[in-house]
């Protein structure tokens, strides 16, 4: 049943494309893009935490560091909630405009698992750009299988916000999510709509998101460094 499931994906994706004429639409020269996503420069991990701004107790840690070897030079984002419980991990490739190499998801038994990749863009190159995610992964019961479609555009390129005390230069965007699961034995499907806004800075990368529909609001409130993440969040994280 797996050929059913493909067919569904690569529909997905197709008229996500066509919709916007094209998944590339082009890059602006002026624009640099990697000014607004993490910083690359260093090996050591470091970590951002976020705060709900409904919940001050309800934090989320980026823990983003480079690997660099002979062959490519990959930026890693984990992703872990308040009790520093792994949820998700990408590998972007510093050298093909951020594109994904590598996404993993960690299920509800606390397994990781490496993730399908149909589009690989997490992040548009300029204002004309249109970023297209779309994986696919376990679901919540064995016979479901969930599809995450993420399309991304830059909406504001002239906005300034205060990141830690610091007011620097942002830019705005909307990411229109799509969650779809799918019954690849039945083709029975439930898709669930999301739209997010994310603002990224120049210098920090992500410092803000937050969803209308979800209630949900987070913000940057610190840099902490890999010594606290050693001391303090390390112990049992996952079964692997």
């Amino acid at each position: 049943m797996k050929w059913i499931l493909s067919i569904i994906l690569f529909v997905l994706v197709f008229v996500s494309c066509k919709e916007d004429g094209s998944v590339k639409i082009g890059q602006d020269e002026t624009f640099d893009y990697r000014e607004y996503f993490f910083p690359s420069d260093s090996l050591i991990p470091y970590i951002y935490v976020f705060q709900g701004s409904h919940n001050p107790l309800d934090e989320k840690f980026f823990r983003i560091y480079r690997l660099q070897n002979d062959r490519d030079t990959s930026l890693i984002v984990e992703r872990y909630n308040a009790n520093f419980r792994i949820t998700e991990g990408f590998t972007h490739n510093l050298k093909d405009s951020l594109k994904l190499t590598d996404y993993m998801i960690v299920d509800g038994d606390g397994i990781k698992r490496k993730a399908n990749l149909l589009s690989n863009r997490t992040f548009p190159l300029g204002p004309n750009d249109i970023s297209y995610f779309v994986s696919d992964f376990p679901g919540p019961a064995d016979s479901i299988t969930m599809i995450y479609e993420s399309k991304k555009s830059i909406s504001d390129l002239n906005l300034t916000k205060v990141v830690m005390g610091d007011t620097v230069d942002a830019i705005k965007l909307i990411d229109s999510v799509k969650v779809h699961l799918v019954n690849p034995y039945t083709k029975a499907s439930q898709t669930e709509v999301v739209v997010t806004n994310r603002y990224y800075a120049k210098g920090y990368g992500l410092v803000e998101w937050g969803s209308d529909k979800l209630n949900t609001h987070y913000r940057l409130q610190k840099i902490l460094s890999n010594d606290w993440w050693a001391e303090f969040a390390q112990g049992p994280q996952v079964k692997m």
